[in-house]
């Protein structure tokens, strides 16, 4: 025990001296400011009849259209609004990125007809997407609609759609998940990231009430397993009630929001990733190494990843999503306390945490992050715990986008470190930061 003491230390002055003498100082930001908002959500409709239609037969109920997810491609801010209501027309839209409304229309993507609810071949319910380094978008597609609702229904197969946007071509590679692991009537598949090494992987929370944990697929053979720890995966009652400008609301939900740290060396040189996930129902944030949920070995046994897991500390509130910038600095909401925060990954998470907006009228449920090519990010704030609790009201403005200047891009596009000996390959600092990560997981096991 004191050796792996010793070695912690050692390695968190590593990681330190690393951050002192290579990474450039932060940028300057800006003030987040909103660039759009909505009070009901509405859409580009072929024909101002096809608008009425849709809502003289309820399958177009303003209300109930919640935006969630973002992404950013080319000149357009991609939007999930997930079907966990009746009466929504399309379940992945566009907005421009170049602000000409404030509060523009969404553009069914990638089409109307590929909205269609009730076809397998069209998306059914999205909640969020990613688009990775070589412009491929990545959907989560739970075909199950009405999750709100007294009676949701499965219609399709938990997915993965793939949409190659650089081709332009706009067509739908559809993945359903074996049933081994997803399950129509229970599977939630919530948040997605991408790691472009080695044919493409993607770490999936599915935060079901029955079977939570992580998806792992492997694009190259089109694989997929499931990993699961309750301990680090489940709600816990604690952190289950939510307080929000005067309205508390009650939810237990498991694994939720997913990030995916730079590429770093390990003791044995070779090249990892660390995972960081949450629970929405908690308070801790947990990490993993790439490496361990992309063995396919280790099992789907309940706690088989236990002893790789380390919780990191506690944050001063509930998180829903989160995403990484390509530099190592994790963006966050804190639900209860109305704030956008970060944390520097080379930093003590104890000590690292720092609030970067904290608005009571403006920032009411942060959702989900992601950032442009100019340096920007953008966050998705819907207040969500009034539509849970069907108290939306559209008189009021219930979702907006705020935007802000941080400097740098999404994790995507992260260095690509090159193995040992390769010519040009990074200088093993970095080897600091790995090591505490493994004898933390040690300690902790």
């Amino acid at each position: 025990m004191l050796s792996l003491l010793f070695l912690a230390a050692i390695a968190a002055a590593a990681a330190q001296n690393d951050t002192q003498t290579s990474r450039p100082p932060s940028p300057r930001r800006e003030q987040f400011r909103v660039i759009y908002e909505w009070n009901v959500i509405d859409f580009e409709w072929p024909s101002p009849g096809d608008r009425e239609a849709y809502l003289s037969t309820n399958r177009y109920i303003p209300q109930n259209v919640l935006i969630s997810g973002i992404n950013f491609y080319g000149e357009n801010l991609f939007l999930t609004v997930p079907r966990m209501m009746d009466g929504v027309p399309a379940t992945l839209a566009t907005i421009p990125v170049q602000q000409i409304d404030t509060a523009p229309k969404l553009k069914p993507f990638p089409s109307w007809e590929d909205n269609v609810l009730g076809n397998c071949s069209a998306l059914q319910f999205v909640q969020n997407i990613e688009i990775d380094k070589n412009g491929v978008m990545w959907i989560l597609d739970n075909g199950r609609v009405g999750t709100l609702t007294q009676k949701p229904d499965p219609k399709c197969p938990p997915s993965l759609v793939l949409i190659d946007l650089k081709s332009g071509k706009n067509e739908m590679e559809r993945i359903p998940f074996p049933p081994e692991i997803s399950n129509m009537n229970t599977t939630y598949l919530n948040d997605i990231v991408v790691d472009n090494r080695d044919g493409d992987y993607a770490y999936i929370t599915d935060n079901s009430a029955v079977d939570p944990g992580i998806i792992v697929f492997r694009r190259s053979d089109k694989k997929s397993w499931k990993v699961r720890d309750t301990k680090s995966m489940s709600s816990v009652p604690e952190a289950s009630a939510f307080r929000i400008n005067g309205t508390s609301i009650n939810l237990p939900v498991n694994i939720d929001g997913i990030a995916l740290g730079p590429q770093f060396f390990t003791a044995d040189d070779k090249i990892d990733r660390t995972v960081y996930y949450c629970p929405l129902s908690s308070y801790h944030l947990y990490a993993v190494n790439a490496s361990v949920l992309r063995n396919d070995s280790i099992g789907s046994t309940d706690g088989a990843i236990r002893p790789y897991v380390v919780d990191l500390g506690t944050k001063a509130s509930q998180t829903d999503g989160m995403k990484m910038d390509s530099t190592g600095v994790l963006f966050y909401g804190l639900i209860g306390n109305s704030t956008i925060a970060e944390w520097n990954t080379t930093v003590d998470f104890h000590v690292g945490q720092r609030t970067i907006a904290r608005d009571p009228n403006y920032i009411q449920w942060v959702d989900r992050f992601t950032f442009d090519d100019r340096g920007n990010v953008y966050v998705v704030v819907n207040r969500l715990y009034n539509f849970v609790k069907n108290q939306v009201s559209t008189s009021e403005v219930n979702y907006r986008i705020l935007k802000s200047h941080t400097g740098t891009k999404s994790y995507v596009y992260a260095e690509d470190l090159k193995p040992a000996g390769v010519p040009g390959a990074a200088a093993a600092p970095t080897l600091g930061a790995s090591l505490l990560l493994l004898a933390l997981a040690h300690l902790l096991a």
